[in-house]
């Protein structure tokens, strides 16, 4: 969900939420034609000694590409789909930066693209995404399956879109 907007859903957001104690507290800046964030983990976040778990890379991309739909797609979106390759050990304690990028779209679905690397550029993990554009008549088609005020919170959220800057 959006870091923007303030909004019931991202107080406590795992993935950007600032003020989640367990949370990644991930922020996002333009980066040409999509996003970046730079990502360093401590042991909490382990599988393995000095190792991040595979999950929490998942977690990363997923917010990561969510995060450049719903800024380049501009709406808010699930995701549908993820698939992720991983290339290297993330090693916990070492910053990281992370890209996305939407490569394709259409008035139903977004599809994204992301990586995390060293700043050397070696690859840790790359994702491919799609999401599913939750629209205003994709609300009022389905609204009633969403959970208690998460509908009216969906269209809140999409019409204070950040702006790309």
């Amino acid at each position: 969900m959006p870091a923007s907007p303030a909004t019931e859903t991202e107080l406590n957001c795992f993935g950007c939420a600032p003020n989640n104690p367990i949370g990644l507290h991930m922020s996002f800046e333009p980066d040409g034609e999509g996003f970046v964030t730079s990502v360093k983990l401590g042991p909490d976040y382990e599988s393995f000694p000095g190792i991040v778990h595979g999950g929490i890379i998942a977690t990363i991309l997923d917010e990561l590409l969510a995060q450049a739909v719903y800024r380049l797609g501009r709406v808010s979106a699930f995701t549908t789909g993820l698939r992720i390759r991983y290339g290297r050990p993330m090693e916990t304690d070492t910053e990281h930066v992370a890209h996305a990028r939407i490569t394709a779209q259409d008035s139903v679905s977004v599809r994204a693209s992301g990586r995390i690397e060293l700043p050397t550029g070696d690859l840790v993990a790359a994702a491919d995404g799609t999401f599913c554009r939750i629209t205003d008549d994709v609300l009022d088609s389905y609204g009633e399956r969403f959970p208690g005020d998460l509908a009216r919170i969906l269209r809140a959220a999409n019409g204070a879109i950040p702006q790309r800057g």
